[in-house]
């Protein structure tokens, strides 16, 4: 009987634990992103295939980013002069609501440079194929890059 009671809950123990490990939220475990210094370990990372230019933060938020400047505390973030992809944005948000706003916006950029570059500079897509995107309680990241595996290597250093 006690096997019959154990082999019925099993199931219903592993989905409890799942569901349970699944609420941990974006970014659970790690600090928020520092911009500048998440930008710096970036760039250090040899993961550019040219050097990146910073950017100014209201310039950011309203033409590339579509992202409320009263909800950046801070930023830092670094295009290509050229037209191409590679980018770092690290925004550091004044709260997680703000910062998941700022997800979307970043995942956006993605998509529009996509469908942006698709015609006229096609082996840049691949780039933002493998973008670094990702969220940190009040903080987010964006990291497009010619090494996405150096990139994301950079990124969960930061932790």
């Amino acid at each position: 009987m006690l096997r019959s009671i154990l082999r019925r809950s099993l199931p219903l123990l592993a989905v409890l634990c799942l569901t349970l490990t699944a609420c941990g939220g974006s970014g659970s475990g790690a600090a928020p992103f520092d911009p500048a210094s998440a930008a710096q370990a970036l760039q250090d990372s040899g993961a550019f295939s040219e050097p990146l230019e910073q950017m100014d933060k209201d310039l950011a938020c309203g033409t590339l980013y579509d992202i409320s400047a009263d909800d950046v505390a801070d930023c830092a973030v670094y295009t290509t002069p050229t037209a191409g992809a590679e980018e770092i944005a690290v925004f550091a948000m004044t709260s997680e609501d703000a910062a998941k706003s700022a997800l979307s916006a970043l995942e956006q950029r993605v998509v529009d440079q996509k469908e942006a570059l698709a015609s006229y500079q096609p082996d840049e897509v691949s780039k933002l194929d493998a973008a670094v995107l990702e969220q940190r309680g009040s903080s987010v990241l964006l990291a497009v890059a010619n090494d996405a595996d150096a990139a994301r290597k950079a990124v969960d250093a930061l932790k």
